[in-house]
């Protein structure tokens, strides 16, 4: 069994060098002309008879101390027994200090010839009877004691006499001398039993060598064959016995399965180097202590025209190559990020070969191990085309940057001229309305009246009391000045109309001039309030084309927080539209209902509704795109950039018509005012009055969905 762990233990040594794939250094270069089995077998039973010898002479000394041990306390027993037969024959003679009936009662150790001496002693220290030459000194014991002086032993045993001590024996003998002949005898059995045991290990070492050790070296040959020579090819030769024949096809087996690993990680080796040959960019790997490359892809090569080995060969071939503004950038960089153990990507320009600048972005990931960089892995991509490409598209966006800012000022003057042309409608009207009043006025009968008082100043009594018409001449003055005064006041009303809505051309025109900057100032207005502005622009266009105005609006409405322009712009350009469907559907019966209602969504919505043309279905969907238009001089921009403004003050613009023939309603819905207590209203004013000022209206906060 000692042989088989010895072979177990090669074979398992040989295991690990097959495992490792490593030629073991300290294999014997001469093995004397034996073959491998052989030498091993010889080494092994050279080996197995040493520790068999060793572990039978540790077996045979630990008997002989037994021996020893035993021996030691069966003298003391022998010694006890032996003074008990003596003091049992002489304690009558003790009694009686009868001399020499005791003297030859000691005189039968002489059959003993380790005893040297014996002495009886009387319990007054008297020495009674001797035998041999005691050299010890008399003692006196109640109870037996033994005990080693040298190589003498002496054993105290009191004589006893009907229970009562009558005397003390005292024995010496010599215990060297018992001792070393069980010595002699010991150390023969000693030197039997190995030489002996050595004999039989012999030959049961050369039995067990050919039944087992013999196929586990054969065994241990093959798996160190196969170590040396990476050959996963070779088999053991099958053992018939049971636990050996399991171990040799256990051992074939893992040889095959080695041999198929390999063969799977050659293919998988050829795989990944295929793959990175692929990758368009170039794959590295550098040790991150010392930044020694000692891996490139070949892709190298193509992209930069560089030789792989270069870069291997010189651990600063890349560094040499980054464009020197970017060197400083790519070596702190990548300093930083080896320290704190991260993953980094850059980019930055290389030169090639042949001259070439090229943008390159380099990967780099960072593998740690105890809190330390231990190894860099990194993908170079070539950027080239990818920043030009980015170049190019930033010039194609500062052209299309100004394209935009000439679109949007082109779309602003459409805005000016559109908004300023639906008032402008409104501003004729009224200039036209003047002109034909002006052209109506009674100024000429005035200048009659007064060229009749300059003719007749020397007798203006007489004229005005005698003649005919001098006396109706004050009466007409006084009905001339109640005219003119009365067309003064509706010239007066039509020029103040007329001011308004020169003041909202320039507020349009203010407004969208200011798109580009910021946006109006939010107020909070009635709503019923912007419908009755709407209708004083339109008012005198509606009676001219003999439109009915109706308006339905609901009571206890809230404030809304618009741009009072903006609503204005919107208003007034549905009202527009709304006449000239009005005017292209009937000659008669036109009517336009303005209605203010709370929705659904806690919003104040402004619905205008006619009973014109109306709407085809396809066109509901389009009427709010830019340039979509139904009317031959249109241009389709109002209901576009009312729409716009709608959703700047956090409403919305919609339309709906049941058909052509069935009249048109536009819902704008606005937000609501949020409310302010009365306590908060009450300190305002205070404050107000006590500034010396008219509190006239309340700032609130605006919602920020509001605010643009």
């Amino acid at each position: 069994s000692c042989q088989a762990t010895l072979g177990l233990g090669r074979l398992v040594r040989s295991f690990h060098l097959l495992l490792s794939l490593q030629i073991p250094a300290d294999c014997p270069p001469d093995l004397g002309g034996l073959s491998p089995p052989a030498a091993h077998g010889f080494t092994a039973r050279t080996l197995l008879l040493i520790p068999c010898a060793v572990v039978m002479f540790f077996a045979v000394t630990a008997l002989f101390v037994f021996q020893v041990r035993i021996f030691d306390d069966g003298y003391a027993r022998e010694l006890s027994a032996v003074a008990d037969i003596v003091s049992a024959d002489s304690k009558t003679f003790v009694a009686l200090q009868d001399a020499q009936a005791a003297t030859e009662t000691l005189t039968s150790f002489r059959s003993i010839p380790h005893i040297l001496s014996a002495i009886l002693i009387l319990p007054d220290g008297t020495v009674l009877a001797r035998y041999g030459n005691h050299a010890g000194i008399p003692m006196i014991e109640a109870t037996e004691r033994f005990f080693r002086q040298g190589r003498y032993a002496d054993m105290i045993h009191p004589v006893l006499l009907d229970g009562k001590q009558v005397g003390t024996l005292n024995i010496r003998s010599d215990y060297h001398l018992v001792r070393a002949g069980l010595m002699r005898l010991m150390v023969g059995m000693l030197v039997a039993t190995l030489l002996i045991g050595t004999t039989v290990a012999a030959l049961l070492s050369n039995w067990l060598q050919k039944l087992v050790s013999e196929p586990i070296l054969r065994i241990t040959h093959t798996a160190r064959a196969v170590a040396d020579n990476n050959d996963y090819s070779a088999r053991a030769t099958e053992e018939s016995c049971g636990e050996l024949g399991i171990l040799t096809r256990t051992f074939n087996q893992m040889l095959a399965r080695i041999q198929s690993q390999e063969v799977d990680l050659l293919a998988s080796q050829s795989k990944l180097e295929a793959i990175l040959n692929s990758i368009s960019g170039v794959v590295w790997e550098a040790d991150a202590a010392t930044w020694t490359v000692n891996f490139v892809s070949r892709p190298f090569e193509s992209m930069l025209g560089y030789r792989v080995a270069e870069w291997l060969k010189d651990r600063d071939f890349w560094m040499n190559i980054i464009f020197a503004a970017d060197q400083s950038r790519v070596l702190e960089t990548s300093r930083q990020a080896v320290l704190q153990g991260r993953s980094f990507c850059l980019e930055y320009r290389v030169r090639a070969a042949d001259g070439r600048l090229l943008w390159v972005r380099e990967s780099v990931s960072v593998e740690v191990e105890n809190a330390r960089a231990s190894r860099l892995r990194g993908l170079i991509v070539d950027v080239t085309e990818q920043k030009n490409a980015a170049d190019h598209l930033e010039r194609l966006n500062r052209r299309l940057l100004e394209v935009s800012r000439l679109a949007g000022m082109a779309e602003v003057a459409t805005g000016v001229l559109h908004n300023v042309g639906n008032v402008l409608n409104s501003v004729s009207v009224s200039v036209n309305l003047l002109g034909e009043r002006i052209k109506q006025t009674r100024v000429t009968n005035l200048r009659r009246a007064t060229t009749l008082l300059n003719d007749n100043l020397g007798n203006l009594p007489e004229f005005l009391t005698q003649d005919r018409q001098g006396k109706v001449l004050p009466e007409y003055l006084a009905r001339l000045a109640e005219f003119i005064e009365s067309e003064q006041s509706e010239m007066q009303a039509e020029v103040r109309l007329l001011t308004q809505n020169v003041d909202h051309i320039k507020e349009i025109v203010a407004r969208q001039q200011n798109y580009a900057k910021v946006s109006g100032v939010f107020e909070q207005i009635d709503p019923a309030e912007l419908i009755e502005d709407t209708l004083r622009i339109n008012g005198t266009a509606f009676e001219r084309h003999r439109i009915t105005v109706i308006r339905d609006f609901a009571p206890d409405l809230p404030r809304v927080v618009v741009d009072r322009h903006k609503v204005l712009q919107i208003l007034v350009n549905i009202a527009r539209n709304a006449k000239h469907a009005l005017d292209a559907s009937r000659p008669n019966g036109k009517s336009l209902t303005f209605r203010i209602e709370l929705t659904t969504e806690n919003m104040v919505a402004i619905r205008i509704r006619d009973n014109g043309i109306g709407i085809a279905p396809d066109d509901l969907t389009r009427i709010f795109q830019h340039g979509f238009t139904t009317k031959k001089d249109g241009h389709g921009f109002g209901l576009h950039s009312g729409a716009n403004a709608a959703r700047e003050m956090g409403g919305r613009l919609s339309a709906r018509s049941d058909g052509p023939g069935h009249g048109a309603e536009f819902s704008l819905e606005l937000p609501i005012a949020p409310k302010v207590d009365e306590s908060d209203l009450a300190a305002i004013g205070a404050d107000d009055r006590l500034n010396g000022h008219h509190a006239t209206a309340v700032d609130v906060d605006i919602p920020q969905t509001f605010q643009i």
